[in-house]
């Protein structure tokens, strides 16, 4: 077997993992019970979207939305979000900051997620820039730099193997996590090196 077809194997049976993963997942959600009729979701109040410390996956109310997919896709979830889980200290070791100014929160972070918050996912991963690219979207953890890669390991984030990406500008990026149709933003960052792109 050539490289590449391993190379394909191993892919096919991590996103066979992942799949019976969100299904797992979605099975359970849906034993909660299901929510009837349309979908009505409330956004977290901006108060409460701010980062919180020690918090854990699981024991932080977010919004509730009718489970419409039971394979565990995001398409049929509106967009909430919050920073309650953000990695803000110390510095990435090419001199950027983590931690963000008020103004960054207002002006970038704040304005742009909100502008997107009750979008239905679908619609999201569907927005493209000026050059046809898609500006939102899964990124894999294995695909960023090394240093971001070691860091979500520190963050004891390992159940995670994927990110989603949310595009600010031409530069600016903020990464996260999205569960259930939730965006948990876990770094903010402000010149595209945690997912190299060019030299």
């Amino acid at each position: 077997m050539s490289r590449k077809e391993r190379r394909a194997q191993r892919k096919a049976e991590q996103d066979k993992k992942k799949k019976a993963k969100a299904v797992k997942f979605a099975e359970a959600v849906m034993q909660e019970g299901k929510q009837a009729g349309p979908k009505k979701v409330e956004a977290l109040p901006d108060d409460e979207k701010l980062p919180l410390t020690e918090a854990k996956f699981g024991t932080l109310e977010i919004p509730k939305q009718a489970v419409s997919l039971a394979d565990g896709a995001r398409y049929g979830y509106e967009m909430t979000w919050c920073a309650r889980h953000a990695d803000r200290d110390g510095h990435w070791s090419w001199g950027e900051a983590r931690r963000w100014s008020d103004q960054e929160w207002c002006e970038d972070i704040k304005s742009t997620l909100n502008g997107l918050e009750r979008h239905d996912w679908k619609e999201i991963q569907a927005m493209t820039s000026d050059a046809s690219h898609l500006m939102h979207h899964d990124q894999e953890i294995s695909t960023l730099c090394q240093e971001a890669q070691q860091r979500w390991l520190d963050l004891d984030l390992e159940e995670f193997d994927s990110s989603f990406r949310f595009r600010m500008g031409n530069r600016k990026r903020a990464w996260g996590i999205e569960l259930q149709g939730h965006f948990f933003l876990i770094w903010y960052e402000r010149e595209h090196k945690i997912y190299p792109t060019g030299p």
